[in-house]
């Protein structure tokens, strides 16, 4: 859970960061949050790091829910304008989420080939150089 909480939050932060922003920016901005929050997930998980990967996307999208939430209740009190939490619409944003997610996924790939144990067999039998 630590792994996806960690992965989630970079994530969110990218979603955060886009907003509203034109959609080639909030693009790139959300891949690289993305790929990076999959990436941390991956690489704190000792198994199953794409899957890992995925859910630390989920857990930003998450996030965002709730901080977009919070920003609407202190809308009430103060006078700060709440962001969006479909920035752009319904379907610009089911997109982005799409997009979103399977950067999610490349992170926790990179975090699994990253750590690929090497495939030489010498170092099983002990042999030194």
């Amino acid at each position: 859970m630590v792994a996806v909480g960690w992965g989630g939050l970079v994530a969110s932060i990218g979603l955060m960061v886009a907003g509203d922003r034109d959609l080639s920016v909030r693009l790139v901005t959300v891949a690289a949050a993305f790929v990076l929050g999959g990436f941390l997930a991956g690489v704190r998980a000792t198994v199953a790091r794409p899957l890992h990967g995925i859910v630390a996307g989920v857990a930003g999208h998450a996030i965002y829910v709730v901080f977009v939430g919070l920003a609407s209740a202190i809308a009430v009190v103060a006078d700060p304008e709440p962001p969006e939490l479909l920035p752009g619409g319904a379907a610009r944003t089911g997109a982005v989420a799409l997009w979103a997610l399977a950067f999610a996924v490349l992170g926790g790939l990179l975090a699994g080939s990253w750590l690929r144990p090497a495939g030489g067999g010498s170092a099983r039998r002990g042999s030194r150089s």
